[in-house]
């Protein structure tokens, strides 16, 4: 009963609060095109085929992609992006298979690295 009452007010009460409340005028800065970019890598990072590199290539993303460079962004994605496999690209950072010389003689390839050297305590800081 109470909720049937109060409701037949709702219709004046949106119209009064439409004409006397001004609508918050302050805009959202865009985020500019590299910060998108650098999100979109971010969420892929931490939504990969599998827990193992979720984890691995997550936490390195948390951890660095902030201070990345737009080159630094653009090898990183063909790291994460390319033609690698998820378990291929997991034996790779974990030095259980050897990586591929274009992995390898790529400087972010060897910043997930030592992140993963460092997280297993096999790196000293």
């Amino acid at each position: 009963m109470f909720l049937t009452k109060s409701l037949r007010f709702a219709p004046s009460v949106l119209r009064l609060m439409s004409k006397s409340m001004p609508v918050c005028s302050a805009t959202i800065p865009e985020k500019s095109d590299l910060e998108k970019y650098r999100s979109k890598l971010y969420y892929q990072s931490m939504k990969r085929g599998i827990l193992e590199n979720d984890i691995i290539i997550g936490g390195f993303a948390q951890q660095q992609l902030k201070n990345f460079s737009e080159e630094e962004l653009q090898a990183y994605d063909k790291i994460i992006n390319g033609e690698h496999m998820e378990w291929d690209l997991f034996y790779y950072v974990s030095d259980k298979k050897p990586a591929p010389p274009e992995l390898e003689n790529c400087k972010v390839f060897q910043k997930i690295k030592e992140f993963v050297k460092k997280a297993n305590g096999l790196e000293r800081h």
